[in-house]
């Protein structure tokens, strides 16, 4: 029988010391801990233990990989803390060193969601709350510009689901909607569908290329071909994709919800038929019916790019074209012929002609085939999602832990935890890992698929807990210890 070790504890919600070296709070009484676990033999070997004592829930589990990686991964989000200045607060980068392509303060559109549903986890909740603003109040969209997709809005409902702070979630409603305006620019009004180049969706060399940059803008057949358009291939076209468009109903019904909550009936409407017009939309032109799964068409030529690419995963994750036909053509991709793989899943089927499991360049980022965490990490949202609410009889509680267990072990190298940005998907070895730029990569959840996906946490705005763990029926315990939430 399964024993479970789970101690939430209350906690103030504490201003930041003033001290410019530690400006986060000292450990007072209100954070005195049970015993159950010994919290520093977990972190010793770390820098500045004491963050982790007063920030990090505590986890043990029969898995010593999944323990393991969880507190390296606890390391990674420390490493991309930084304060921004009085006014700002904190932010999250994705890469340690800083990149030309980020938006202000080295912050990331297309990661930000990944983080702030990361640093829900963190006890002190300033930490996410200020990298929240930091987009609501448009200090990145508005004077960046828009760059890389992204599901931040349903991220802040995410993020309120599990700190149980109504007011924050309510006061970001405005900047919410602004923030989602600012993407009407990539909206067909014909098609009624958002269009990104996979470069701009996080996604470059990514099947939509590779089908259109071949000669006369033909499929490509060969790499060396002279009339291969090679920036097309790397950018890819103009395309409705359906993880793009999936965290744009997202987003709206995250807006819908924050609406409601506020009072403002009408507007919750107004978003939630916003919403619903772009699901039927994705459907009528994205839902490939042979295959019974969500695929690219290129924007302009409506073009249908046939064949499997991950990102059909994605909209299950955030509950999006949860309809029968589509759960059949996602279990027809989990097999060792589709997308399952040793270190994967793969970000294109295996099947697929312009699948390569070795990358043909020294380019950092392609996405034809390696396994990127960043879509893992959604993936396995959509297979937690499955598995609790037995919709499939191929999507089990047991084939979730089998693909949990390779994300695990995918963030190592050299027997150490550790994660950058791609890993071969058959080999163990990362294939996205340059020195100086790739190391503690941050561009995909950990914690919150250990606390949402296998511990089963269900994150509500009600002031209830609700657990439906998806751990192996051998394991004998699981131990969760000052967790917050709600407060």
């Amino acid at each position: 029988m399964l024993r479970l070790l789970c101690t939430l504890l209350f906690l103030f919600r504490g201003v930041h010391a003033a001290d410019p070296v530690r400006p986060y709070p000292l450990a007072d009484s209100y954070l005195a801990s049970t015993s159950i676990l010994d919290h520093s033999a977990y972190i010793q070997d770390f820098d500045d233990p004491q963050w982790y004592l007063d920030n990090i829930p505590f986890v043990d589990f029969p898995d010593q990989s999944i323990t393991d990686v969880y507190y390296y991964r606890t390391s990674v989000i420390k490493r991309h803390l930084k304060y921004a200045h009085e006014g700002h607060g904190w932010i999250f980068t994705e890469f340690i060193h800083p990149v030309s392509w980020a938006s202000k303060f080295q912050t990331i559109p297309d990661s930000a969601p990944h983080q702030i549903v990361e640093g829900r986890w963190l006890r002190d909740l300033n930490y996410a709350k200020d990298f929240i603003t930091t987009y609501t109040r448009g200090g990145v969209e508005i004077i960046s510009g828009i760059s890389y997709t992204h599901y931040i809005q349903d991220a802040i409902l995410e993020h309120a689901q599990a700190t149980g702070d109504s007011s924050f979630l309510i006061s970001q409603l405005d900047g919410m909607i602004k923030t989602y305006n600012l993407w009407d620019v990539q909206l067909n009004t014909d098609t009624g569908l958002y269009h990104r180049t996979p470069l701009s969706d996080a996604q470059e060399y990514s099947l939509p290329g590779y089908v259109t940059g071949g000669p006369g803008g033909g499929p490509m057949q060969e790499w060396v071909d002279v009339g291969n358009d090679y920036n097309t291939i790397w950018l890819g076209p103009e395309t409705y994709r359906p993880n793009f468009n999936a965290y744009m109903v997202a987003n709206a019904r995250a807006i819908s919800s924050v609406a409601q909550l506020a009072g403002n009936a009408s507007l919750a409407q107004e978003w939630n038929d916003r919403a619903a017009t772009l699901y039927n939309n994705m459907r009528d032109l994205l839902f490939d019916n042979d295959l019974k799964f969500w695929i690219d068409v290129v924007e302009g030529t409506n073009l249908a790019v046939t064949g499997r690419e991950l990102i059909g995963y994605f909209p299950f994750r955030f509950g999006v074209g949860m309809d029968n036909d589509a759960v059949q053509g996602l279990e027809a991709g989990l097999t060792p012929e589709a997308f399952l793989s040793e270190y994967g899943p793969t970000t294109l089927e295996q099947s697929n002609p312009y699948y390569d499991a070795f990358k043909n360049t020294t380019y950092c980022c392609m996405w034809n085939g390696q396994s990127w965490p960043f879509s893992t990490s959604v993936y396995l949202g959509t297979l937690a999602r499955l598995a609790r609410g037995n919709q499939s009889a191929v999507v089990t509680k047991d084939l979730f832990y089998q693909e949990f267990k390779k994300y695990a072990l995918t963030n190592y190298k050299d027997g150490v935890p550790y994660t950058a940005e791609s890993h071969y998907p058959t080999i163990d070895k990362w294939s996205g890992d340059t020195t100086n730029h790739s190391e503690h990569y941050l561009h995909s959840t950990y914690l919150d698929n250990v606390f949402t996906n296998l511990i089963g946490i269900i994150p509500t705005l009600d002031d209830r807990l609700e657990m439906r763990p998806l751990v192996p029926d051998n394991w004998t315990y699981f131990a969760v210890e000052n967790l917050p939430y709600h407060g």
